[in-house]
């Protein structure tokens, strides 16, 4: 068993792990589907669940482009990555600092799989300060 982990190429989830908490967004989905949204707010379970897709089709859990993602999902996704990066309370890795946090998400633009202008525009509004500065236990 000890072998089997060893042999992990990258990180230290093995396949089935791995699947298992990538569920989460079908598991999300298939929750928010049952709750009778407004009109305005009828996509929420269709972006919740499309929020680890990447534009170049590398996300998952359906591994669609670019031409499929809304908006709102590509703003969600790059507010889930920033959060996750940075976020304090993970037991299975540090915070990153922001600055490290903003040339992550940075180079995934670049390299076509977060929305570059959704990307330079968290940058140059410095919107994530607002969460950085604020105890999130008091929103």
């Amino acid at each position: 068993e000890e072998l089997h982990f060893l042999n992990i190429p990258k990180g230290s989830l093995d396949v089935d792990e791995r699947l298992q908490i990538q569920s989460h967004v079908t598991h999300t989905y298939n929750f928010l589907m049952q709750i009778p949204w407004t009109a305005n707010l009828g996509r929420v379970a269709d972006i919740a669940h499309e929020h680890h897709e990447k534009l170049d089709g590398t996300g998952y859990p359906r591994g669609i482009e670019a031409d499929e993602i809304a908006l709102q999902t590509r703003t969600m996704t790059v507010s889930d990555i920033f959060d996750a990066l940075t976020a304090s309370d993970r037991p299975y890795k540090s915070a990153l600092s922001e600055n490290r946090a903003l040339e992550i998400l940075d180079m995934e633009a670049e390299a076509g799989m977060l929305d570059s202008d959704i990307v330079g525009l968290l940058i140059a509004s410095e919107a994530y300060c607002t969460i950085l500065d604020r105890d999130w236990t008091e929103l």
